[in-house]
């Protein structure tokens, strides 16, 4: 099986439309809309509150990872520790509420790492329009989605399921990254130690707020050897998107977020 690159960062939320003007002052624009699309029942077990349709948008941005809005009728309450989302932009943007880093689920050594690791002061925010809590800092160039933090209870096995990913560390910074010569197929992540947290939710369903899966553009993967990383629980089905036929297979992994692999059906 061969990882081509990022599909997408999936981001819930209740209002698709709201959340689409507040990513647009970030630069992304969008891609493709599915506001009525099947939602498979083998996600069934993935899900908190099952239904059988949900809204999705596919948003991209020239300096930022791709995001996927999803609307599944459903947002749990506590945000997913999965993966954490990491914007740059010039400025905080008007409405955003400034949090201390202790309301993060990481310890506070962590947090003095990863200023090292992103080099650049960090801040945490709280977006009230995508109902998001996430790390920024200032950078100058083109703004969005610059990396995903992903906490784990092994950080060691982390990066053993990221590198039969075909992602790649940066060996001065600890930052993973996925290469891909198309920039709208990179990805960037970095796996943290979790430290529990009232607020957070780790291994959380697909409908959690916040960002509980990631999703990668796959050629190969009804391969009888795969990558470590998609051994654990995984259901594969058919669906149209886009216009475009697809088989769509969600891995559980024991450490990190729920795996997407996304191929197109010739």
């Amino acid at each position: 099986m061969l990882i081509l690159g990022l599909s997408h960062i999936a981001l819930n939320t209740p209002d698709i439309e709201r959340s689409t003007s507040r990513l647009a002052m970030l630069g992304y624009t969008m891609r493709f809309d599915e506001p009525d699309l099947e939602n498979h029942p083998t996600k069934f077990a993935l899900l908190d509150r099952y239904q059988p349709r949900h809204h999705i948008r596919s948003l991209g941005a020239p300096g930022g990872m791709a995001i996927e809005l999803l609307d599944h009728g459903h947002t749990g309450g506590m945000q997913s520790a999965d993966l954490i989302p990491v914007f740059q932009s010039p400025e905080p943007l008007a409405g955003w509420q400034t949090l201390s880093p202790d309301c993060l689920p990481l310890a506070q050594e962590t947090w003095r790492q990863l200023e090292v690791t992103l080099n650049a002061p960090l801040k945490v925010f709280h977006d009230p329009e995508l109902i998001l809590t996430f790390v920024w800092f200032s950078a100058g160039g083109a703004p969005g989605l610059f990396a995903c933090l992903m906490p784990s209870l092994n950080v060691d096995v982390s990066k053993e399921i990221l590198s039969s990913l075909r992602f790649r560390p940066d060996a001065a910074s600890g930052l993973w990254s996925l290469l891909s010569p198309i920039p709208a197929l990179q990805a960037r992540l970095l796996p943290i130690e979790y430290c529990d947290h009232p607020d957070w939710v780790l291994r959380s369903p697909l409908d959690a707020a916040g960002s509980p899966c990631i999703a990668l553009v796959a050629r190969g993967s009804g391969h009888p050897h795969p990558p470590s990383a998609l051994t654990g629980h995984s259901e594969s089905f058919a669906l149209r998107v886009n216009n475009r036929s697809l088989k769509i297979t969600l891995v559980r992994s024991e450490h990190g977020p729920v795996i997407e692999l996304v191929e197109p059906i010739a």
